[in-house]
Parts: structure tokens; C-alpha cells; sequence
């Protein structure tokens, strides 16, 4: 769960000039940070963004995909080769950009820190209290391949401008990243392709999400807890009323512990992934519980890699890293463990 949806605007381009051992950066940008920039007007509406530093806050300017709705991309402006693409997905009630937006900004000196210029940021949003976890699964594994391997080349000219050099060139990676609900989402999305390749015969040609690395924030694989969030409102009068609005929710109702989607999906991906089968390495998850989360039970697949948990977090504020404070985030996402 996150916060209530907000729009934004702001008024900034920057370039980038790069310092020594650097490449220069140059583009449209959220905010400016850091190196010497220089400044000229621009106009970009943003959905779900505040004023807070986020990641590629230096790096990367934020473009609407429009189809499908809810759906962003943040284009990085660095000169060498954007190698990979990573595709973030938010949990129930969450937003589009915002879930996320707590990334702090980053420092494009630090060595560690040029796989995230090297990175096209995707964010697929949708309607939690109405979207079905199998139709935003099915939009995923539908809409992805206009975005991967070869990047959505409308999607990086910003303002009129190209967003970098090289707009032609293949991603080499696919990084997958689920918040709670969002984690269901991608184990369905991955289950289906690997259904589709094998009802298929198993051709050269896989399905992309199969070539995937996956990390997931206190999926919520086993379902909500009767604790947390949640328990708190059934303790108030209102709680029948607000339970009829959430009971309307397709999602709501399957998160709930040994749900029909819930138990189907962990046994199709079980199925998929048996003694560590290379062809459906997709399918096991790296996965950081928070610590404690009273929000999601946090039980893993016995096919996902032994998974984390991070103490002095909670379920929200596990996937939002902040600068100095909290980089673990950063490190999980790049490299599947705490880097």
C-alpha cells in the first residue's frame, strides 16, 4: 500500500557537464543535484512525482508511455551504452512512480553507480482496486516486447530532443522488481510464459520475461496478514463498510492466505522451476522481506534463491532507499543481494 495519487509539474532541463573518468550526460531531467549544471526552460507534466530527490534524479528524464495507460518511462541521457532495461511494478494502492519515488539521488561519479546510468527505468502502473492480477499480468508479458530487447525509440526524445547518442542500440539486460502485490503479478507473468514456451515446444525463440532477472519488496506471495494495516481497520466501527469496498476488489480478495490465485500461481512456478532448471531461472526470486512486516506473510517458494530480511523496515518503506541512511535498495536491485 503507498500513498494517494498526486500530479506534479515542473519547469527544469539541465546538461550534465561530465567530470574527469566521466562521459557527459546531457537531457531533459527531474531535478539537479551534484556536478555542474547548466539550466534552460522546459515544461513536463509528471504523474505521481513530488518534490523529493529520486533515483536518476541527475540522469534520467521521465517520458508517459500512453499506451498502456498508467504506464512510465523514465530514459536515461548517458553518452555510453544504456545496457539494460528495469521494469518496476508497485503493490496494492500503490502508484505508478511514487511507490518508488524515496530512491535518493545518484551520484554518477561512483563507480558502482553506472549501472543505474547504463539503465532505462520502466514503471507499469495500474488500478489495484480494479485491475485483476491475471489481466495486469497478461498486460505485462502483451506490452513488454515494445519496450525490450529493442528500446521504444519514440520514448526517448524528450521535449523535442533525443534523449542520448545511441537510441538504437539492444538492452542486453531485463531486471524485473515487484513491491507486494506487484511481486503476485510478476510470479503470474512469469508462470504464463513459461506455460506459453513449454505448451509451445520449447523454441530457440523464448519468451522474453524467461531471460529475466526478477527482485521482489515483501511480495505478497502467501498472501495479506490479519495484523498490520489491515487488522487496525477491522478495530473500527467502520470496518464492514470499508472491508464491502475492498471485497469489490479482484486483488483484495485474492491476497487473502490460501486464495484459488494465490496457491495456483506458487504451484505453476514450482512446476516450472524444479532442481534449479537453468531454462526457468526467471522464475526464482530474489526477494527482501521487510523488518517486521506485519502487512504480507513473508514465506517464500522452496524454488526461489534464501531471501533477506532487512530490520528496521516496514512494508513501505522497504523498497524506498534513502541517501547515507538506507542504500540497500540500490544494492538488491543491482545485483539480486546487498552488493
Amino acid at each position: 500500500m503507498d500513498e494517494i495519487h498526486t500530479n506534479r509539474r515542473r519547469d527544469i532541463r539541465v546538461k550534465l557537464v561530465g567530470q574527469q573518468g566521466m562521459p557527459a550526460l546531457t537531457g531533459q531531467c527531474c531535478m539537479a543535484f551534484g556536478p555542474t549544471v547548466h539550466y534552460e526552460r522546459m515544461t513536463t507534466t509528471e504523474p505521481d512525482l513530488d518534490p523529493r530527490p529520486l533515483i536518476g534524479a541527475l540522469t534520467h528524464s521521465p517520458v508517459q508511455v500512453g499506451s498502456p495507460e498508467r504506464w512510465t518511462m523514465y530514459v536515461s541521457h548517458y553518452d555510453g551504452h544504456v545496457r539494460r532495461l528495469v521494469v518496476f511494478i508497485h503493490g496494492f494502492i500503490g502508484q505508478t512512480v511514487k511507490t518508488w519515488l524515496d530512491f535518493p539521488s545518484i551520484d554518477p561519479t561512483r563507480p558502482e553507480n553506472v549501472w543505474w546510468l547504463e539503465s532505462d527505468l520502466l514503471f507499469a502502473g495500474y488500478e489495484s482496486t480494479k485491475d485483476t492480477i491475471t489481466g495486469v499480468a497478461h498486460r505485462v508479458r502483451e506490452h513488454l516486447e515494445e519496450f525490450y530487447p529493442n528500446p521504444a525509440r519514440q520514448l526517448l526524445v524528450v521535449n523535442g530532443h533525443q534523449a542520448r547518442a545511441d537510441v538504437a542500440s539492444r538492452y542486453d539486460d531485463l531486471v524485473l522488481v515487484g513491491h507486494s502485490l506487484g511481486g503476485v503479478i510478476l510470479r503470474r507473468a512469469l508462470s504464463d510464459a513459461a506455460q506459453v514456451w513449454v505448451d509451445e515446444g520449447r523454441p530457440p525463440s523464448r519468451p522474453i520475461l524467461l531471460d529475466a532477472r526478477n527482485c521482489m519488496f515483501s511480495p505478497a506471495s502467501a498472501g495479506f496478514r490479519a495484523g498490520g494495516f489491515l487488522g487496525l481497520l477491522r478495530a473500527v466501527p467502520l470496518w464492514s463498510g470499508i472491508e464491502m469496498v475492498l471485497r469489490r476488489s479482484s486483488a483484495y480478495t485474492d491476497l487473502q492466505p490460501g486464495s484459488v490465485v494465490l496457491d495456483e500461481i506458487k504451484r505453476r512456478t514450482i512446476s516450472f522451476a524444479p532442481n534449479q532448471d537453468p531454462d526457468f531461472a526467471a522464475l526464482r526470486a530474489n526477494i527482501a522481506w521487510a523488518s517486521p512486516d506485519n502487512v504480507v506473510y513473508s514465506e517464500r517458494y522452496e524454488t526461489d534463491f534464501v531471501d533477506q530480511s532487512w530490520d528496521n523496515t516496514d512494508h513501505q518503506s522497504v523498497c524506498k532507499p534513502r541517501a547515507v541512511l538506507y542504500n540497500r535498495p540500490w544494492a538488491f536491485v543491482r545485483t539480486g543481494g546487498d552488493g
